[in-house]
């Protein structure tokens, strides 16, 4: 019932967070097979949905308020009764009703194995997605696990797989997993075993209950801050899956100043091979990481080649990236490229930014086609500074006042077109002008006229 006691505080949580208007989202802890899972819950059981509906949950005092919320009562008919429960026939499980609130989404009609817990308020068995539960067809490993309860113990089983994932800066910005050979160790019960993951994989068989210590050594080029895991097997039936991802090894390093030589913090550094291609949609893809106080900053997980390391390489300056496009070193001093190779750091040292770009104040108004104000939207700029490939740039707006100005921070040396969208999010036909911000001057109000798209 302890685990029962966690699950249910975790929902109680989500339920007022729902009620108070905030938005929620179900995290979990992966529950693993169901060799592992079953242990750790107050019934398993075999079953087919009959019908669902949607009910209240128990109403839970919150001190000065009572909350409950809405939830799905999911009829089953037990095929067969393995833990927790002792008979088949017709048994009521329930759900929380949102997705955000860890809900499980059952079908009529179909067979799953339940993993559920009782709830301390009211009694009623519970299922969540954050458990084992699943779509059951009686066969496979699971099946094979279930009918091994009623066999003589073989011993708990250790297993999992080591994996990394590959990096793409390619124009579609993917990634792909791979598995990897590595060295895996476990030490408890006074004994030691190894062994190789051959295509990723490992497994230790026949362990006795007890805490064990599983441990991976990464191979050469790639690291992890996870090498070491404590495992529990809590009988001679049970096993435990687990998962290591390893990162390449490689990192660049370095300490960033302003122009004024301070350290310039917050500041989002970037790397990217030197021959990135730009998504007319997603824009360039990038490893990045911000500046600490300090002004350091340390990317890891930086595959083996050739990189440019700057700030702003989409050339977008807005008011949360107020520099222009700026590639290390700033000063032209060297060729630009950063080398890392398998086990690699490369240490920039210190450098030294150029200043921000200055501000310029733009204001103007902003009407509908019949003259009236567009008042209470909100009108930004698209930064188009020598015709870029992305086909939105966003770098910035301000609302528009009932009398239909508006007055708008831009950056020195970039050239905006205007955009708005409507209160439903959708976007408005501009009338405006190309406007290049050449210096400090404010240049003359500008006028804007707003049509609703066809």
């Amino acid at each position: 019932m302890q685990r029962a006691s966690v699950l249910a505080g975790s929902v109680l949580l989500l339920v007022l967070g729902l009620a108070s208007g905030e938005a929620a989202a179900c995290t979990c802890i992966a529950p693993g097979p169901a060799c592992q899972a079953f242990w750790k819950t107050d019934a398993v059981f075999d079953a087919t949905v009959d019908s669902i509906e949607t009910t209240t949950g128990p109403e839970l005092d919150f001190g000065d308020r009572k909350v409950s919320s809405p939830e799905k009562r999911v009829r089953m008919t037990v095929r067969q009764a393995l833990k927790g429960v002792s008979a088949t026939g017709p048994l009521d499980v329930y759900t929380a009703e949102h997705d955000g609130m860890c809900g499980y989404n059952f079908k009529a009609g179909r067979r799953y194995l339940v993993f559920a817990w009782k709830r301390p308020a009211d009694g009623r068995w519970v299922a969540t997605s954050c458990s084992a539960t699943r779509e059951y067809d009686g066969t496979g490993e699971t099946a094979a696990f279930l009918a091994s309860l009623t066999e003589p113990p073989k011993g708990g089983r250790i297993f999992g797989t080591v994996r990394t994932f590959d990096r793409s800066f390619d124009y579609q910005h993917t990634s792909g997993e791979r598995r990897l050979s590595a060295k895996v160790r476990l030490l408890g019960a006074g004994k030691e075993h190894s062994t190789t993951s051959a295509n990723g994989s490992f497994e230790f068989r026949g362990l006795e209950a007890g805490r064990y210590q599983l441990d991976v050594e990464p191979p050469t080029g790639y690291a992890s801050n996870y090498t070491s895991v404590n495992v529990d097997i809590p009988n001679d039936r049970a096993c435990h899956e687990q998962l290591f991802h390893l990162a390449p090894a490689g990192r660049v390093t370095g300490l960033v100043v302003s122009a004024d030589g301070r350290p310039a913090r917050n500041v989002q550094i970037e790397l990217m091979p030197p021959e990135t291609p730009i998504h007319p949609t997603f824009g360039l893809a990038t490893m990045s990481a911000r500046t600490l106080n300090d002004g350091t900053f340390e990317i890891d997980g930086v595959p083996p080649g050739k990189y440019i390391l700057g700030v702003n390489l989409s050339d977008l300056p807005s008011r949360y990236n107020p520099y222009a496009r700026t590639v290390y070193p700033s000063d032209g001093s060297g060729d630009g490229i950063v080398q890392i190779g398998t086990t690699g750091a490369f240490d920039i040292g210190t450098w030294k930014l150029p200043p921000p770009l200055r501000v310029v104040k733009v204001s103007g108004t902003a009407m509908w086609a019949d003259g009236k104000p567009a008042a209470g939207l909100y009108v930004g700029v698209w930064d188009v500074t020598g015709n870029p490939v992305e086909a939105a740039r966003g770098a910035g707006g301000a609302p528009i006042a009932a009398d239909g100005s508006f007055t708008i921070e831009l950056r020195e040396g970039r050239t905006y077109t205007f955009m708005a969208r409507d209160k439903s999010s959708k976007l408005l036909d501009v009338t405006g002008p190309r406007l290049t911000i050449t210096d400090v001057t404010p240049p003359p109000p500008v006028s804007l006229v707003f049509r609703s798209r066809q």
